[in-house]
């Protein structure tokens, strides 16, 4: 996809992921990128970053208010939207405020883009959608279905979405958390010695969402092949082996495995070397 002198607006342009992709945007010399973010002091702390030059416009608001987003999409190209409650136990004890912007606030930036008759849109999820055990999954999970039955009602706007694992040491993650524990002197903090997850790191990320960017935009779901690695041994690459681990427990709805596709996914998915790409199913 040629994104010279286009104008894309990235929702959560802010987050670890947003800012992946502002970043590889600003390289394509694109006419304007709209960062879009409801934090106000992470929007002045991207402007001390990347300055308030050409091609970067900075917007404040929430994906929940449908009329902002609206405005903020007109005369856009292309959508990202990274915005998202990520966090399990803040959307466990915020179930309204996770429903409202995981689910809502994507149904706002499609009406948005139905609206301005954008291009494309590409929706980040990730891989706690998958037979989700957790109020956050179970959000991403709808949000999902809800871009695939939108892109059926309207397909002449492209839609894609991207299923990611953990980006390895983005904000607030467990590896941020244990770098910082370190830092201060403290014991690492590990819910269970069991655990699994997938890791990403962040070039792989952005190559990845750029290479199901370019894809056909009719609802698929792109999933990277990960190898699954055991937490324990990530968090003795970044401590040392001999560094105190204190062990708190599951948190609520945790699983021990993560999945990056149903049974039947796994069964009707196009598969290549690198990735799965499930059709558009119709749910």
């Amino acid at each position: 996809m040629d994104f010279k002198d286009k104008t894309i607006c990235v929702f959560g342009g802010t987050g670890t992921i947003g800012s992946l992709i502002v970043e590889y945007l600003v390289t394509q010399k694109p006419y304007s990128i709209r960062i879009f973010c409801n934090v106000e002091n992470e929007l002045h702390e991207c402007k001390q970053k990347w300055g308030v030059d050409e091609p970067y416009r900075y917007l404040l608001g929430d994906i929940r208010d449908y009329r902002r987003v609206k405005r903020a999409l007109k005369g856009v190209d292309y959508v990202f939207n990274a915005a998202a409650i990520k966090h399990v136990p803040e959307a466990e004890y915020n179930p309204i405020e996770a429903v409202n912007t995981n689910i809502i606030g994507l149904d706002n930036i499609i009406e948005g883009c139905v609206i301005h008759e954008i291009e494309k849109l590409l929706h980040i999820s990730t891989d706690k959608a998958v037979e989700p055990t957790t109020l956050m999954g179970a959000t991403k999970m709808i949000s999902e279905r809800l871009l695939q039955m939108r892109w059926a009602q309207n397909p002449e706007i492209k839609m894609v979405i991207v299923r990611l694992g953990n980006v390895y040491g983005s904000r607030g993650s467990v590896i941020q958390v244990i770098r910082e524990q370190k830092e201060k002197g403290q014991s690492i903090t590990v819910t269970n010695p069991d655990m699994h997850r997938f890791f990403m790191m962040p070039s792989e990320v952005t190559e990845f969402i750029m290479k199901a960017f370019n894809g056909n935009g009719e609802g698929e779901i792109w999933v990277p092949k990960l190898e699954e690695s055991n937490l324990m041994d990530v968090l003795r690459k970044e401590v040392g082996k001999d560094y105190p681990i204190t062990i708190i427990g599951n948190r609520k709805g945790e699983k021990l495995h993560e999945k990056l596709l149903t049974d039947y996914e796994r069964s009707i998915s196009l598969i290549s070397i690198n990735e799965w790409v499930i059709p558009n199913i119709g749910w």
